[in-house]
């Protein structure tokens, strides 16, 4: 499971992916999550290391192809049942 931070940096690529049909360079990253290089850096290994990107390039972030824009959740969602009789007004009448 990716920690907020990463999470958050998979977002930002996948968003100027399809946005603006390029990568993020290093210091928009570092505007937008307000972090240090070092940081951004590990959490993208990180990201690589759980097969969401591909970095073949470590020295520059034009060259990440995203494998996996979203998490993948483990657990199945479960659909909760219908509140009562408010819900129930609704479907059946």
């Amino acid at each position: 499971m990716l920690n907020d931070f990463e999470r958050k940096i998979l977002r930002i690529i996948v968003n100027y992916a399809g946005q603006r049909r390029r990568m993020p360079r290093m210091d928009e990253l570092e505007n937008k999550t307000g972090r240090s290089r070092d940081l951004i850096r590990e959490s993208l290994l990180e990201l690589e290391r759980r097969q969401h990107i591909n970095w073949a390039d470590k020295s520059t972030l034009e060259g990440i192809q995203i494998l996996q824009a979203w998490e993948q959740d483990p657990q199945p969602i479960r659909k909760s049942q219908p509140a009562g009789d408010a819900v129930k007004y609704f479907l059946e009448y």
